[in-house]
């Protein structure tokens, strides 16, 4: 244990000796591609009585795949902006028929989640000391877009809590959070960070891993599907 804190340690004091690459171009934007499961918790609105998400797709989770846009209009100890986001993903079961029995057709459930809202960067660390770690945090209102498909790839219905029939489309509003860890790749390739910035004004490179919630459920409303769910997302961003 004492040399694994030794060598964390003499990780950080390298990190904060090395010179911090100059930006050549002005940073105002970010850009990430993000990747992640969604496991949404439509099953908790029937109180237990019911479990549809779990009979038709059981312990299934849709992979969601998308992209953000951050503007950040104010740079000082880190930066602030506002980011815009739209992801697609879906699960595939089977149908139940009327008796609830499994039926032979597939059916899906595809899922647009979109989100704006504000969002801070922590890059002092970066900044100031050369130290290749960023910390975000951001925020926001979310709507997300639903349609379930049969076998023949029609849009289908479904039963409410209630029992009544429902069309098998719609939306969904909520709140968004996020905190996510980036770690800068520029530290590692620096004349390559250097070239990418002159010719193509990327200035600042990252991986990250994001741990985001949301609470989309029309808030509180008993007409429409939860989509709530937390998870964990991962991605490539860019610094503009």
């Amino acid at each position: 244990m004492k040399h694994v804190s030794a060598s964390i340690l003499s990780l950080l004091l390298l990190c904060a000796g090395l010179p911090v690459r100059a930006e050549e171009t002005p940073v105002s934007m970010a850009a990430e591609l993000r990747f992640g499961m969604v496991n949404p918790k439509i099953d908790s609105e029937f109180g237990g009585d019911a479990s549809p998400f779990k009979d038709v797709f059981g312990d299934s989770s849709a992979w969601l795949f998308g992209a953000e846009l951050d503007y950040q209009f104010w740079r000082g100890f880190g930066s602030i902006g506002l980011f815009g986001s739209a992801a697609w993903g879906y699960v595939s079961g089977k149908g139940l028929q009327e008796d609830g029995t499994e039926s032979s057709d597939d059916t899906t459930l595809s899922l647009v989640p979109l989100v704006v809202g504000p969002v801070y960067r922590f890059d002092w660390l970066a900044v100031r000391y050369g130290i290749p770690v960023v910390l975000a945090f951001k925020g926001g209102l979310g709507y997300t877009v639903w349609w379930i498909r049969d076998g023949v790839d029609d849009v289908t219905s479904y039963k409410d809590a209630e029992g009544n029939n429902r069309d098998g489309y719609g939306g969904t509003l909520g709140l968004h959070w996020g905190l996510s860890l980036h770690l800068l790749l520029d530290f590692f390739e620096p004349h390559t960070a250097k070239v990418f910035d002159n010719e193509m004004g990327v200035n600042n490179s990252y991986l990250f891993v994001e741990y985001s919630g949301d609470w989309t459920n029309d808030f509180g409303s008993d007409k429409s599907f939860d989509l709530s769910q937390n998870g964990v997302v991962f991605g490539l961003a860019f610094e503009m």
